[in-house]
């Protein structure tokens, strides 16, 4: 019913986006009418049933292909975007064959094997007098664990979202692994979450064991409860004798309260919390003493506290009718899958946990709340297993706001979200309040979730550092990449310069060994090394049409010579995504080192 063929992949600005895309195309080779019907009806099912990725109806006046096409593209790029990826290109053309499409991608065949799924959706639709969303859930789980394995996370989401709008260019660190760059050369920071190249490793280092972490608030003379470690569940008892009751018990290296029950009273509390974080770890479990108070979320950001957030367990109220399953439907109605729809509040599993939790409040999962009572879901306030956030940032007292600080500088992390437990935010820390942990990769959601504006909140990671180095493209002719090669061998006078020509890559006129495939690595190497502080990049013209440019858009392009294997399309392309677009008889007419003007 549809065909479908790649044409081309982009890397860089292009006739269609300024992004990566992939482009293919879409012909109909059986276009009878009743097909074409079929596969209409078909787009009009995926409108009807997916508003929230097909939000715009093309128009009937168009020809078939184009409204599948389109419709497909929509469909794929929502599903992408769904539950990780930061996606924003996506569209369709008429062509004589058909209809040609394209669509952004972080991983390519990801992007593909979507698209595919979206115009099997719509085949399949078209024929259904029945068709329901839920019919392709089972497609669309498949597909959220690739994206999971290679879309950003929603931590990397969060800052892609403030480089979007501060124009701050992002590229993958290292192909299939969750390292981005934020900037280019000597402008770039690295990330893994909110943690970069930046961050001291032996900071590091201590706030990830939780023992160590208090070790540390101890020696710098902060107060931090009680706590004893434990290998085996016959050690419990002692350690209840060592630390009193009420308890909290939690694995030693988990993080985003996996493994930690609160408020633990008895034996046999104790023993089945051991049991549970037994779950998370093979390592050492901690007991700690319970302390009373609200549990906060400091966040320090180069040195200052940027926020305050306390966390609370998400509660439901009784109204007399609903069953607590029915008050938690009701909760979850408003989470979703797709953090950023629901500001990252997630949605709260009728797990295990869940019911040992209500379990201690004499009710379960079936129990009918009297109207008014309200009752806690959760022991811990995380905000990953359910919790609420609440902004007191503008009421912390000076001394817990001069703790935070101290702790983040002494370890020497640039972002890091401590966890502090007070009665009163507003009181010093050694009056009312006990440090449980520090995270080297907090969960920047968390002050979304406290409403927060997220493009604030990823300017203060990024930091001032990110941005663009001046970029300088030089498009000549096959038979000059020679001389132009010598030439720029012999320009080592120019401290931190990088370029790339013929196959060989040098900065500073040490070449590079790049053994990496794809369309532009010697590229890739030199926007990632740090001492570089200039990139001049020669190409043909059809290196641009393969590939695309190498970036989205630079600060200078030189055309030396023959121009005949551009088209006007491609020339519009590199005049749009730079700041001076040149034409030149010869390359030896043209300064290699124009680009010497401030970046972008």
């Amino acid at each position: 019913m549809i065909s479908i063929k790649h044409e081309a992949t982009f890397f860089g600005a292009n006739p269609f986006a300024a992004k990566p895309v992939f482009v293919a195309g879409l012909t109909l080779p059986d276009s009878t009418p009743e097909t074409t019907k079929t596969l209409e009806q078909g787009c009009l099912y995926l409108h009807t049933n997916f508003p929230e990725w097909c939000h715009a109806l093309p128009s009937p006046q168009q020809p078939p292909a184009v409204v599948i096409a389109l419709t497909a593209v929509q469909w794929a790029l929502g599903a992408l975007n769904e539950v990780r990826g930061y996606l924003h290109d996506a569209g369709a053309e008429a062509t004589p064959q058909g209809a040609r499409l394209w669509l952004g991608f972080h991983h390519q065949n990801v992007s593909y094997s979507t698209l595919k799924l979206a115009l099997q959706v719509i085949a399949q639709a078209g024929k259904s007098t029945t068709f329901d969303r839920h019919g392709v859930d089972a497609a669309l789980t498949s597909l959220w664990k690739l994206c999971r394995k290679h879309h950003p996370d929603y931590q990397t989401r969060i800052l892609m979202q403030g480089a979007r709008v501060l124009d701050i260019p992002v590229l993958p660190f290292l192909t299939n692994y969750v390292y981005w760059q934020y900037g280019w050369g000597s402008r770039s920071r690295v990330f893994f979450e909110s943690m970069s190249n930046d961050d001291g490793i032996l900071g590091y280092q201590l706030q990830q064991s939780k023992h160590l972490c208090k070790e540390v608030f101890s020696t710098l003379g902060f107060v931090t409860p009680r706590h004893i470690l434990v290998n085996q569940i016959s050690e419990l008892a002692k350690a209840a004798e060592i630390i009193g009751w009420p308890c909290v018990v939690k694995p030693l290296f988990s993080g985003g309260g996996r493994g930690v029950t609160a408020g633990i009273r008895s034996m046999t509390e104790l023993e089945a919390a051991f049991t549970h974080a037994k779950k998370y770890t093979k390592d050492a479990i901690m007991v700690e003493q319970f302390v009373s108070g609200d549990d906060h979320r400091l966040m320090v950001i180069d040195g200052k506290l940027f926020a305050a957030i306390r966390r609370e367990p998400s509660t439901v109220t009784g109204d007399g009718r609903s069953t607590i399953v029915q008050l938690l439907d009701v909760v979850n109605s408003s989470r979703s899958e797709n953090m950023m729809k629901s500001r990252y509040l997630r949605p709260i599993a009728a797990d295990d946990v869940l019911e040992q939790h209500l379990s201690k409040q004499g009710v379960d999962l079936d129990s009918i709340l009297p109207s008014g009572r309200r009752i806690t879901l959760r022991s811990n306030a995380n905000l990953s297993t359910g919790g609420v956030c609440i902004d007191v940032t503008e009421r912390v007292h000076p001394h817990v706001k001069e703790m935070a600080e101290t702790i983040a500088r002494t370890l020497g992390l640039v972002t890091v979200g401590i966890d502090y437990i007070t009665t009163d935010i507003e009181r010093p820390w050694k009056e009312v309040g006990s440090l449980i942990e520090a995270n080297k990769t907090p969960s920047l959601d968390v002050m979304i979730a406290a409403g927060q504006d997220p493009v604030m909140v990823a300017s203060a990671v990024l930091g001032s550092r990110p941005a663009r180095i001046p970029f300088q493209i030089i498009v000549m002719q096959q038979t000059d990449l020679a001389d132009m090669e010598l030439f720029l061998k012999s320009q080592t006078g120019t401290k931190g310069f990088g370029w790339a020509c013929n196959g060989v890559t040098m900065i500073n006129g040490m070449p590079l060994s790049i053994t990496r495939s794809g369309a532009w690595p010697g590229v890739e190497a030199l926007l990632r090394n740090k001492v570089v502080h200039q990139v001049c990049v020669v190409c043909t013209a059809a290196d641009i049409v393969r590939h695309g440019m190498p970036v989205d858009k630079v600060n200078h392009v030189a055309l030396c010579g023959d121009e005949s294997g551009l088209t006007n399309e491609w020339l519009r392309v590199l005049a749009k995504h730079s700041d001076v677009f040149e034409k030149f008889a010869s390359w030896h007419d043209c300064n290699i080192f124009d680009c010497t003007f401030p970046p972008f």
